[in-house]
């Protein structure tokens, strides 16, 4: 299995763009009409899939020699599974499961289970209560990020059955992404705002690589501040997580990711989960698309340390999956008052998946949200939200 690989559903909802087009360039030749960019890494892998605790984990995959797995089609036709929406990677991980299988992938509908050629998927299964308490019933299993997915395998009504970690390792996962116009005009804050996240992965990273410090005992005091749940279940979610900022968390590059949202938007073309052919929006491929969606010359001055005061407070709004473990730096950098450091007031709003986070930001009621690369690709090509030229 391709581990660079990860694909998305469609958001099904038109948002409508009263938005301007702004031009940015990557090399000073190619000019690009965005009116979002992603700016910066957020993390990768750390999610799983869970399964009911009556089945056999084996009788669903087997670990092969090599590290990859074989799924059992037999098993998997007509059971139903949970994602945390149809703009999730967890739900694109997951049907690239049933593809790769030669099962169709179908909406559940009451009654509509049950047949062998089929993996149905409930996509509303975005917290550990939605599984535990209000669709227990239905479920077979699920896939969801973390800390919920360890929430849920702490039930005794389900198990891991595997961690997407070993089935797609350092797959693509969150990004930070900005609205165009804010940081064309708000360069310098942007600027900071990446100093002070950037400052918060090294803190969770630092904390992370000695458990017996007295930094680890206070972040996970903010994890559990920031998500509202119990040390056993942080530690467990922590330790599925890989926290970035750049690709190789040292300078501001974010060149891998280009690549990542290159192969990941020829996928979901591909499976015909994105709709508009790229070349409409005038690219000759996905590798193009991806260098105007990514623009990481704002976290390349904040690693290098080219930054200026802000003379006065300037606020932020960012937006953010609610208890999301993976996005902890951002709360992190707030706790610790690295932001204000920087006499930067930022407000963070919490949603219930990046399909939610995309709308807030592509309709500029944010200035930056963190969301997965999936959703935000999907929405900047369906949306036109990205074009190359001038209309």
């Amino acid at each position: 299995m391709d581990t660079k690989v990860s694909v998305v559903a469609v958001v099904g909802i038109m948002l409508v763009l009263a938005v301007g087009i702004y031009v940015v360039s990557d090399d000073g030749d190619d000019e690009y009409q965005s009116i979002v960019s992603a700016v910066a890494r957020v993390n990768t892998d750390g999610s799983g899939i869970y399964l009911k605790s009556e089945y056999v984990v084996e009788d669903c995959l087997t670990k092969n020699d090599d590290g990859t797995y074989t799924f059992n089609k037999e098993w998997w036709g007509g059971k139903v599974f949970g994602t945390p929406g149809a703009s999730t990677i967890q739900h694109v991980q997951l049907q690239q499961i049933a593809d790769s299988m030669g099962l169709k992938f179908v909406k559940y509908q009451e009654g509509s289970s049950g047949s062998k050629d089929t993996l149905y998927f409930s996509d509303t299964i975005n917290n550990a209560e939605a599984a535990t308490e209000n669709n227990a019933h239905l479920l077979d299993g699920g896939i969801l990020w973390e800390p919920q997915y360890s929430r849920i395998i702490a039930d005794s009504q389900y198990q891991q059955m595997v961690l997407t970690n070993d089935l797609f390792p350092g797959h693509a996962c969150c990004v930070i992404a900005g609205y165009t116009d804010f940081m064309d005009s708000n360069r310098d804050a942007t600027v900071a705002f990446l100093t002070a996240y950037v400052k918060g992965v090294k803190y969770v990273n630092e904390a992370l690589a000695d458990k017996s410090s007295e930094k680890y005992e206070e972040f996970v005091g903010i994890c559990e501040k920031s998500t509202g749940l119990n040390r056993d279940v942080i530690e467990a979610a922590l330790e599925n997580v890989v926290y970035k900022y750049s690709d190789d968390n040292n300078s501001g590059s974010l060149d891998a990711l280009v690549q990542d949202i290159a192969s990941l938007e020829s996928d979901l073309e591909r499976i015909q989960t994105i709709k508009t052919e790229i070349q409409s929006l005038g690219f000759e491929d996905s590798t193009e698309f991806a260098n105007a969606l990514v623009d990481d010359s704002y976290l390349m001055d904040a690693v290098e340390g080219n930054i200026k005061p802000m003379k006065s407070k300037t606020t932020i709004n960012v937006v953010a999956i609610s208890g999301d473990i993976h996005q902890i730096a951002l709360n992190v950098a707030k706790e610790l008052g690295y932001f204000s450091d920087y006499n930067l007031v930022v407000n963070i709003r919490g949603v219930g998946n990046g399909g939610a986070v995309a709308q807030d930001l592509l309709t500029g009621q944010s200035d930056f949200g963190l969301l997965g690369a999936p959703p935000l690709t999907i929405n900047a090509v369906n949306l036109k939200a990205v074009t190359a030229g001038s209309e």
